[in-house]
């Protein structure tokens, strides 16, 4: 019955009220403390469903751009810190590590130069900082989530940390890394909110400016994500399943090292690593 009911309120919501009305409105739920998280969560996105009908990238980017629905758990004192690094980014990170001087010609003990791409805290560049490559000395990211960059910043200054964030978003990335070249470029579950077209263009500029460019995203459950011959697009939340190893031969990358493991779960994540050079060894 409550199902039921919750359906009609959502039917009746969005079909009365403008979509520009609603986003208004799930900003303010997203700002309210006194309801529930999961009650916020819920509402911002109800809100606006129908903009992932109308344009799945412009939903996921208004929701992350306010801060709202999954990119709220995003807070330092939930991010920061060793203990706090998911499992399955620790296996990135160690795969990252083992594998960097095969695909780089250079080994971990002299990367100097990372950039992240979606890097919202940018708690995963601090804990390259300190713990994956500590001989990094210029570590830079974007992230289109202000409230996520202002944050971060105000952890990382009051740490010491040689980290610097700003807020920009990957149809922004050539400008961002402006005619740059990085030892290390990473995108970590974030072209998971980007269409086919959109993710494919954002590898290219990475491995434009890239030594090695290391990808993770969502794990196709059935077939290895190599053999998919479009996205797919996972329906729990409008996020697509791409094809990495595809859109890096299609600019002209080489894949140099993945690991793909369908279904199984790691704190909630998948496992799709691809770590591509931008011409055969």
């Amino acid at each position: 019955m409550e199902t039921a009911i919750k359906g009609a309120v959502k039917v009746a919501v969005r079909s009365l009220i403008p979509l520009s009305t609603r986003k208004r409105a799930a900003i303010w739920v997203g700002r309210q403390q006194w309801i529930s998280a999961a009650r916020r969560s819920w509402w911002c996105v109800e809100l606006v469903r129908d903009l992932a009908d109308i344009d799945v990238d412009m939903y996921h980017q208004f929701l992350w751009t306010n801060h709202l629905a999954y990119a709220e758990s995003y807070e330092s004192a939930q991010r920061f810190g060793g203990q706090n690094i998911k499992a399955s980014r620790r296996m990135f990170f160690s795969d990252l590590r083992d594998h960097v001087a095969g695909l780089g010609k250079f080994g971990a003990e002299e990367v100097q130069t990372v950039f992240e791409v979606g890097c919202s805290l940018g708690y995963q560049l601090r804990h390259i900082e300190m713990e994956v490559f500590p001989s990094a000395r210029d570590l830079a990211g974007i992230d289109i989530d202000s409230y996520a960059i202002e944050s971060g910043m105000r952890y990382l200054r009051a740490a010491g940390s040689r980290v610097k964030l700003q807020c920009g978003g990957t149809r922004e990335l050539e400008r961002w890394l402006d005619a740059r070249q990085y030892d290390l470029i990473i995108c970590t579950g974030v072209l998971m909110y980007l269409n086919e077209v959109a993710a494919a263009e954002a590898i290219g500029t990475m491995l434009r400016h890239s030594r090695v460019l290391a990808l993770a995203g969502l794990a196709h459950p059935r077939v290895d994500n190599a053999s998919l011959q479009r996205s797919d697009v996972r329906t729990t939340d409008n996020s697509f399943i791409h094809n990495f190893d595809r859109m890096v031969a299609e600019h002209g990358g080489h894949v140099a090292w993945r690991r793909w493991e369908g279904d199984r779960d790691y704190d909630g994540n998948t496992i799709y690593f691809v770590f591509a050079t931008r011409s055969c060894p």
